[in-house]
C-alpha cells in the first residue's frame, strides 16, 4: 500500500549497471525522476519502504530474481511492513514465454523482452502511469488543442454493460473500473473493435508485435483467461469472449 512519502519517481532494477543507467537516463530525458537498484533484495526493501510511482524490473538479478522480487513486493516480505500496489514492468532477455507467464502470475502489470526499444519502453511507462491512480505526473504539452468531440466518441467502445475507453486505456463493467494490465487492455480493445469477427492467434500476435510484444499462443490464451475472469465472464462457455476451437476468439457485442 502507498504511504505518505514522495513517490514521484521510477525505480529501475537491473544488475547490468550500464543498461540500468541507459534506461534511467532515457526516462529522465523524458521528464521522469529515477533511482537505480542492482540487487534483488535491496530492490524489495526500496519498493516496499519508499513506494516508487513505477518499477522497471529485470528478471535476472543477484540474491533474489525478479520474479521473487515481484512476488515479495506484492504479498509482503518478512520484517517489512506493507506491500506495493503500484505498476511493475518486467524485462527479460530470455527467448521464451515462461518468464512472461510467470511474471504476470506473480503480479507484474506488463512485460517487455530485451533488447527493449526506447520508444516502446516510454509508451509502456506512460500507459502504466496514466492508468495507475497514484501516478507520477508525466510531462504534458503546454498548449495543445483539445481533442474534438468526434475523436472522443471514436475512442469509446460501448456494449450494454461494458465501456472501453481507448484514449485513457480504461474499461468499466456495470459502471465499475476493470483492473486490467496494459497488455490485457490492448487485447480486449482489439477483440472489442472487431465484434462478431473471429480473431485468430496469428492476427493477435501480429497486432502485439507492432506494440513491441512477443506473444506466443500460451500468453495470448493466458491473457484471454485473465480478461474473462476480470469481466466475470469465466463461465464455461464464456458469453462475451467466445473460444472458436481451431480458429481463435470471437467477441460478442450487445447481447
Amino acid at each position: 500500500m502507498m504511504n505518505g512519502k514522495d513517490n514521484n519517481w521510477i525505480l529501475v532494477v537491473d544488475d547490468d549497471t550500464e543498461l540500468a543507467q541507459l534506461v534511467a537516463g532515457f526516462l529522465e530525458t523524458n521528464g521522469y525522476k529515477t533511482k537505480i537498484e542492482h540487487n534483488g533484495l535491496k530492490a524489495v526493501q526500496t519498493i516496499i519502504t519508499e513506494q516508487p510511482a513505477l518499477v522497471v524490473l529485470d528478471v535476472m538479478l543477484p540474491d533474489m530474481d525478479g520474479l521473487s522480487v515481484c512476488r515479495q513486493a506484492r504479498y509482503g516480505y518478512p520484517g517489512l511492513e506493507g506491500t506495493y500496489d503500484g505498476p511493475i514492468l518486467m524485462l527479460t532477455a530470455l527467448d521464451n514465454d515462461i518468464d512472461e507467464v510467470a511474471g504476470l502470475e506473480t503480479g507484474a502489470d506488463d512485460y517487455l523482452a530485451k533488447p527493449v526499444r526506447s520508444r516502446v519502453l516510454l509508451a509502456r511507462v506512460r500507459a502504466l502511469l496514466r492508468r495507475n491512480p497514484h501516478e507520477a505526473p508525466a510531462p504534458m504539452p503546454s498548449s495543445e488543442p483539445q481533442p474534438e468531440e468526434k475523436a472522443e466518441d471514436e475512442a469509446l467502445i460501448k456494449f450494454d454493460d461494458l465501456v472501453i475507453d481507448k484514449k485513457y486505456q480504461s474499461a468499466e463493467k456495470d459502471g465499475k473500473v476493470v483492473d486490467l494490465t496494459t497488455a490485457e487492455f490492448e487485447l480486449l480493445a482489439l477483440l472489442a473493435s472487431n465484434p462478431g469477427v473471429i480473431c485468430d492467434r496469428e492476427f493477435i500476435s501480429e497486432h502485439f508485435a507492432k506494440l513491441g510484444y512477443e506473444s506466443s499462443n500460451r500468453t495470448i490464451d493466458l491473457r484471454v483467461s485473465r480478461i474473462r475472469k476480470k469481466l466475470g465472464d469465466d463461465n464455461n462457455p464464456s458469453t462475451r469472449i467466445r473460444t472458436i476451437h481451431g480458429k481463435g476468439y470471437l467477441f460478442v457485442g450487445d447481447r
